[in-house]
């Protein structure tokens, strides 16, 4: 396992746990102040440090380049997607005319957790792939 795989578990394992957290905790404190475990996901500034002194060749740059753009694109979705129902929710659902400040940057903070998180599953899935092609 390699230094980016190691670094793709770290994500998506603290993500896990970020969900599982705010879904303990989003029956006794409500979703505002349940959001604050996703602070948890801050362990991944660590993950630089993890195998800082290996090589990566042409293959890991190409796999790392598909997987940012994947999670770019679903952060994006992401996003849209949620500033859209927020306006369906509030407007639609409710007749308001305006929504609480508070919501967007819960918004972005998920668009980043999402960005993260999709980045280290392709990477785990690309480097799967790449082994099952192997006899390795």
């Amino acid at each position: 396992m390699n230094a980016e795989q190691k670094r793709a578990w770290l994500a998506v394992v603290s993500a896990i746990f970020c969900l599982a957290g705010y879904g303990l905790l989003l029956p006794s404190v409500g979703a505002f102040r349940a959001f604050a475990v996703f602070a948890l996901f801050a362990v991944n500034g660590f993950s630089p440090l993890i195998g800082r002194r290996e090589k990566s060749d042409e293959r890991d740059a190409t796999i790392s380049r598909k997987a940012t753009l994947a999670g770019g694109m679903a952060s994006y979705l992401t996003f849209v997607a949620g500033l859209m129902a927020i306006w369906g929710v509030a407007y639609l659902g409710y007749g308001q005319e305006q929504v609480s400040v508070d919501l967007l940057p819960m918004l972005a903070i998920l668009g980043m957790i999402v960005l993260f998180s999709v980045r280290s599953l392709v990477i785990l899935i690309l480097y799967g792939r790449h082994l099952e092609g192997t006899d390795a």
